[in-house]
């Protein structure tokens, strides 16, 4: 994801983030509370604080709640919306994941990409062809399968 240009973000916060996108999560995780402590009304500081404390396994509600309180600091940022997307991915709420990015897709931002990229790399299922049969059906799994082919081009 550093192929997307960040703009608007400070130097210290772009590096965290470089940081944060290669893995690197205890130095970025530094890196944001130190960040924190000098620009204590941050929010997208306090956003990917929230972010890696939840993917490093805090206490449930905690990373949640940077997220969250991030978010209601500024709401039209998307990288908020992603990071609290990726904290309900960490405690397994694909549900709020999925519903957090549709949020913020919903903004206008150089960022929104990044958000779009995260939500190909999750793995949200289409809804089954048939609705009044299972997705279990084997109809339904042999037009899914049928219909993918079709759109990827590969009939």
């Amino acid at each position: 994801m550093a192929d997307v240009e960040l703009v608007d973000v400070p130097p210290r916060l772009k590096q965290g983030i470089d940081l944060a996108d290669r893995g690197l999560t205890s130095d970025a995780l530094s890196l944001f509370q130190g960040y924190l402590e000098t620009h204590p009304d941050s929010a997208l500081a306090l956003s990917y604080t929230g972010m890696i404390q939840a993917s490093l396994g805090a206490p449930v509600t905690e990373g949640l709640d940077l997220c969250v309180e991030a978010l209601r600091q500024d709401p039209d940022e998307p990288l908020c919306y992603l990071n609290l997307a990726k904290a309900y991915m960490a405690q397994d709420d694909r549900y709020q994941c999925v519903r957090t990015i549709h949020r913020g897709m919903r903004l206008r931002s150089p960022h929104r990409q990044r958000l779009l990229d995260y939500y190909k790399t999750i793995g949200v299922r289409r809804k089954p062809i048939l609705g009044f049969l299972s997705r279990d059906n084997p109809l339904n799994e042999f037009l899914g399968r049928l219909s993918w082919r079709l759109r990827m081009g590969g009939g």
